[in-house]
């Protein structure tokens, strides 16, 4: 049941819908070709299709003629591996994470104009650090919601510049400033944070603190990815905080990255009226309800 504030009843609001990491290359990618770019969502696209607003991490670059870069994981995917998430529903791409610059920074705008061509907002990521920390908004049923999004982990092989293509990287001395003069121009603010520990099952005390002085400073809901795994959600506030949501679509070959939370929004401008938290598992690069 989906745990409720019981606020603005009668006000306008939003569902929105956020998973965690979708990787559409390697073992992903051979399936895609197989089967379609559909067969990665075939058991959840009616229900992300039933939110307002849906949103992802895409843990990977989107390019035809891009050569990874030399490093450990270097994730690339066929640009039309995009129609699928475009027809499962997605509406906003997190690329603000140490993936999306696979294939270089001169490739990134590739990826972004790939997913606008498919109708899915890239946040995050831009021409300029300017253009990539800026907040993107939408409007909803009469809301206007800014998404922010930041990577607290560097890519690896790039080195890091303002003035190029380019990814918002988490800055500890603007990122309440930022969020604050989000909420001046949206009425619901969703801050998307790429951290934490690979593979760790809670959150470390400092993502604690930082998560609760954004919503301090007026974000709506938090939402966190990087560890591959799902950890809490709780409530703070007027806000909500998930640490982390985990895989959604990936091939990771170990048991702890075959789990994801799938969570379930209904936004007001008073903040998350209320919640799911929707456990899901992967198999075969297909995440499979288990609610």
């Amino acid at each position: 049941m989906p745990i409720s504030s019981a606020r603005s009843r009668g006000r306008p609001a939003v569902t929105v819908i956020a998973v965690g990491d979708v990787q559409l290359g390697r073992g992903v990618g051979r399936a895609i070709a197989r089967e379609g770019p559909d067969y990665p969502f075939e058991h959840v696209a009616a229900v992300i299709q039933s939110a307002d607003l849906a949103v992802f991490n895409l843990e990977c670059a989107l390019s035809k003629d891009g050569v990874p870069l030399p490093k450990v994981y270097s994730f690339k995917a066929d640009p039309a591996a995009a129609e699928g998430l475009a027809r499962a529903g997605f509406d906003i791409a997190v690329l603000a994470n140490n993936h999306s610059v696979d294939c270089s920074r001169w490739r990134l705008s590739e990826t972004m104009d790939i997913l606008r061509g498919r109708g899915i907002v890239p946040v995050g990521a831009g021409m300029s650090m300017a253009e990539a920390a800026a907040p993107v908004i939408v409007e909803r049923s009469g809301l206007r919601i800014a998404f922010l999004a930041r990577t607290f982990i560097l890519p690896d092989g790039v080195l890091y510049r303002e003035d190029v293509p380019t990814i918002a990287v988490y800055d500890p001395d603007r990122i309440e400033a930022e969020v604050r003069a989000a909420n001046r121009r949206a009425d619901v603010v969703i801050v998307s944070l790429h951290w934490g520990v690979e593979y760790a099952r809670q959150p470390q005390e400092s993502q604690r603190r930082i998560a609760r002085r954004l919503v301090d400073a007026g974000a709506d809901l938090v939402i966190g990815h990087h560890t591959h795994t799902p950890q809490p959600v709780e409530r703070y506030g007027r806000g909500l905080i998930a640490y982390s949501l985990g895989n959604f679509v990936f091939d990771s070959r170990g048991e702890g990255g075959r789990y994801g939370t799938l969570l379930r929004c209904t936004v007001t401008a008073d903040g998350v009226d209320s919640h799911e938290a929707l456990p899901i598992h992967i198999e075969r690069a297909q995440p499979l309800p288990d609610f």
